[in-house]
């Protein structure tokens, strides 16, 4: 297996001190450790090998790509966990790809999501917060506080994608709906606050039926499937050439390296030295990727 290239040892390192919290109760996250059974080691030594699969299908996925699909779409890759805080309003996610605060944010006259993220920490560190019985709570004060943190404006699709990828891996009970219910009832409440607060409150309504279709998708079933057919042997330029969504540029390598930033394995820098990493398609892009991956868009939730 590829080695996760070497990061400074910081960017997960222990936040400032912890004050209590009247946080709902976090579910402790859990690393897998060595196999205790003899079928759990039969199991290790199977996806070991569909490793070993998926690299020697990959000669085109190189550097960066190669290693940030081992940690979402390979078969070690790590399930998501994920606290759901409706109080406090707000969702933390733990998965291969890093970690991901979503905050639902309220002003007289605005209500909307904001997004702070660390993409692929080092795996070592990413493993140990994990395992720690307060994990939730130790994300998000590392979104909030690290200067490897990304921050941006999201849609309430993005942030219903982000939950329903964790409740369908067992991260997250009833994740999706509830991100819809507390939406919601923000939204209703600003419509008792006057005309301005109501008329804000109204178009935020609309935006989250909006996102009830669904507007977005979680990449994780994408992103296995990508793995999955680099086992098979298949090319990147032959899977791009699946859809003229790709293949319209007529240059393999561009063709690649879009398919690779759609998918969340390698990063946008945006104009502040940043890198942005897609943790959820839209749906547009998400059909695209479902022709490119021989998938039927009902796999993916669309």
């Amino acid at each position: 297996m590829t080695n996760v290239p070497s990061a400074p040892s910081t960017v997960l390192a222990h936040p400032p001190s912890e004050q209590p919290t009247t946080a709902v109760a976090e579910p402790e996250g859990g690393g897998a450790g060595p196999p205790s059974t003899v079928h759990e080691a039969r199991e290790m030594a199977s996806r070991c090998e569909s490793t070993t699969s998926i690299a020697l299908g990959a000669e085109d996925l190189k550097g960066e790509a190669f290693v940030n699909l081992q940690r979402t779409g390979g078969p070690s890759a790590p399930l998501p966990i994920a606290c759901l805080r409706l109080a406090e309003m707000d969702l933390a996610i733990c998965d291969g790809a890093g970690l991901a605060l979503y905050s639902l944010q309220i002003t007289p006259t605005t209500l909307g999501w904001r997004k702070h993220a660390i993409y692929y920490p080092p795996a070592e560190e990413l493993r140990a917060l994990r395992e720690h019985p307060h994990w939730a709570r130790r994300a998000r004060r590392l979104c909030l506080t690290s200067a490897q943190a990304h921050a941006c404006r999201v849609s309430v699709g993005v942030v219903a994608a982000e939950a329903r990828g964790a409740e369908e891996l067992g991260g997250l009970e009833d994740g999706e709906e509830s991100v819809y219910r507390l939406c919601e009832a923000a939204a209703a409440r600003h419509q008792t606050l006057g005309k301005v607060a109501a008329k804000a409150g109204r178009r935020f309504l609309a935006v989250v039926e909006e996102a009830r279709r669904p507007s977005h998708v979680p990449l994780y079933r994408l992103q296995g499937a990508l793995a999955e057919e680099l086992a098979f042997g298949h090319s990147i330029a032959a899977l791009c050439s699946r859809s003229d969504g790709f293949s319209d540029s007529g240059d393999e390598s561009k063709a690649a390296n879009r398919l690779f930033r759609r998918l969340g394995l390698s990063g946008h820098r945006e104009s502040s030295g940043q890198m942005r990493y897609a943790r959820v398609a839209s749906y547009a892009t998400a059909e695209l990727l479902c022709e490119v991956l021989d998938m039927a868009p009902e796999q993916v939730g669309l």
